[in-house]
């Protein structure tokens, strides 16, 4: 690391360590949120999930139909915090005969 770099470093590192209790504090406020919105995620793939086997479709059958893979697939409907783009779960529930449906909903309480 050359001199420059390692000034660059140390600059960066103080920054970081100066903002830790206005990250932590902005962390505390959108966490309940983050943690909804996973659970809401999570209760979609679950839903999904449910679904398929319902159907009697494989999670090799379910890749034929997806172009997605099986290991993805499996992954998918297996994570505590799935990340899933709109299109993967449309491209999913079409595989199985469903459609997903999406709505917008204001927050109770207006983000801080």
């Amino acid at each position: 690391m050359t001199a420059e770099e390692l000034v660059r470093f140390r600059t960066a590192i103080a920054e970081e360590a100066a903002a830790k209790e206005e990250n932590v504090a902005a962390a505390k406020l959108i966490a309940p949120r983050v943690i909804e919105a996973c659970a809401e995620a999570v209760a979609i793939v679950r839903q999904l999930r449910e679904s398929r086997e319902a159907a009697g479709v494989s999670l090799s059958e379910l890749e034929s139909r997806t172009g997605i893979l099986k290991s993805a697939l499996s992954r998918l409907e297996n994570s505590k915090a799935p990340n899933p783009t709109l299109a993967y779960l449309q491209r999913y529930a079409e595989a199985i005969g469903c459609r997903l449906a999406v709505s917008l909903e204001r927050w109770s309480e207006p983000l801080a």
